[in-house]
């Protein structure tokens, strides 16, 4: 038997291109969103305008409102800076609070990273 430790939730950042994708695995709640607003300042510190950066929250199990606080605070950061911040999420753990609080009005919501990474893509080559 293992006695590997299984974190609640595991992040990990990537680089595709100039566009950053950040994706979240398990639970964000008040005691394990530490990792992920670490992976989104260093992600949003790494970006290129008007690069996006991608929160992946397709494997996300349970998503509380330290993790609704997490987005809002890095949206409005990544804005400041005239950078996209781009949800990647399709199933209800994570949709049905940013729905319920509003936030899929103030958020950039897509099903999947490909979606998140591609939008908007015309406007970059102008750039």
């Amino acid at each position: 038997m293992s006695n590997t430790f299984l974190s609640p939730l595991h992040v990990q950042r990537e680089v595709h291109g100039l566009s950053i994708v950040v994706r979240a695995a398990g639970e964000v709640d008040d005691f394990t969103v530490l990792p992920l607003r670490v992976e989104l300042q260093t992600a949003l510190a790494m970006a290129t305008a008007p690069h996006p950066v991608v929160v992946d929250l397709s494997a996300v199990r349970f998503f509380g409102s330290a993790g609704l606080n997490e987005l809002v605070r890095h949206h409005r950061a990544a804005e400041a800076v005239g950078i996209p911040l781009r949800i990647a999420a399709a199933h209800k753990a994570v949709l049905r609070p940013i729905s319920l609080t509003g936030l899929d009005r103030v958020l950039q919501v897509w099903p999947d990273v490909e979606q998140a990474l591609t939008a908007g893509r015309s406007a970059w080559t102008a750039c």
